[in-house]
């Protein structure tokens, strides 16, 4: 194995065509609605799923000076070296059940966890132009509103004009991040970046976990949300409460329960049968666990096909705040 390992930058494409008979790996349900987009010449197991906010990744590629090339094996923890003309047709399927990297934030013993310095969340905060988002934002509540759910949860701008999310701890520490892009009416692109993997030791937490416990939010009670977008707009209107992000259908893991004990929470699963059974099959685990935990069920009983006929599928929290904010 050579000493010197450069890192191989995989620009991910998605693809015009979407595989309406494939079951999608993160969610493992029927994509016949198309939520799971498969990105350009990779098998169909990779790309990003819609309805879970699951972004289903090849192994990352490492090459030496010499130019030959490697892959992480997260079955035998090691990066191993690979066949190129093989890699895209043949290696990435063999890691079907295994490589998908999903962010369960379980950290592998063998591995050391890292943390990302604050200064460089710092840089992106302090970025200019700020992104779609917060540009979005601005002009729907207001400079001083949007300056404080800024500095309350870092929210970051690349410079390619992304939303940077990132995931800082109970504890301060920046463990991972996500950016986002929006087009300029707040509504979220089919583009999005993961910088930090968890095969190189960054894993999630939930997103304003560091707001737990602060001084001023001790008595506030924690409320939790599947996209960071909607923790950002229902702190705006509600501020009484902790909002707090899963990041997606199914990402309240077991590693972001800890924090969760001993609280009081509410969870608003996003508008369909399937976000709400997820979560109520959670339900039973949480308060074992000692978490004082209940569902708000928006969709109040309606199937999938009635929250389509009336607009509401899939919704959010932040779509109910801005019809109100329309009308």
């Amino acid at each position: 194995m050579k000493n010197y390992l450069i890192k191989i930058d995989q620009k991910f494409e998605f693809s015009n065509k979407r595989n309406l008979n494939l079951i999608t790996p993160c969610c493992n349900k029927s994509n016949k609605d198309g939520k799971f987009v498969n990105y350009k010449n990779l098998p169909e197991i990779y790309g990003y799923c819609h309805s879970c906010g699951v972004a289903n990744l090849p192994p990352s590629l490492y090459k030496d000076e010499k130019g030959e090339e490697y892959i992480w094996n997260d079955v035998n923890n090691c990066i191993e070296p690979i066949v190129s003309h093989l890699y895209y047709k043949d290696v990435l399927q063999t890691y079907h059940n295994s490589v998908i990297q999903r962010d369960t934030g379980v950290a592998n013993c063998n591995k050391t966890t890292k943390y990302i310095q604050k200064g460089l969340v710092l840089q992106f905060f302090n970025h200019k132009p700020e992104s779609n988002l917060l540009q979005y934002l601005r002009n729907t509540y207001g400079n001083k509103k949007v300056d404080l759910i800024k500095k309350m949860y870092y929210i970051g701008t690349s410079k390619d004009g992304g939303t940077v999310f990132w995931n800082i701890n109970q504890k301060q520490k920046v463990q991972k991040a996500k950016v986002s892009y929006y087009n300029p009416y707040g509504r979220r692109t089919n583009h999005f970046k993961v910088p930090y993997k968890n095969e190189d030791g960054y894993y999630g937490c939930l997103f304003g976990e560091h707001l737990i416990e602060k001084t001023k939010n001790i008595d506030k009670q924690i409320i939790l949300v599947e996209s960071e977008k909607t923790a950002l707009v229902c702190a705006i209107h509600l501020p009484s409460y902790i909002w707090l992000s899963y990041g997606g259908i199914n990402g309240l893991t077991e590693n972001k329960l800890d924090v969760l004990i001993g609280h009081k929470v509410l969870l608003v699963p996003d508008m369909s049968e399937n976000a709400i059974t997820i979560m109520n099959n959670k339900i039973s685990h949480l308060k074992e666990l000692g978490i004082d935990a209940h569902i708000w069920d928006m969709t109040n009983g309606k199937s999938d096909e009635q929250l389509k006929l009336e607009g509401w599928y899939n919704c959010d929290l932040e779509d109910v705040f801005r019809d109100f904010t329309k009308n």
